[in-house]
């Protein structure tokens, strides 16, 4: 599903933001 997809890509990347903060 693409929306799904799209939000753990989202999930991710916010991840990576947290964790160089």
């Amino acid at each position: 599903w693409v929306k799904g997809e799209t939000i753990v890509k989202e999930t991710a990347r916010i991840a990576v933001l947290n964790s160089g903060n």
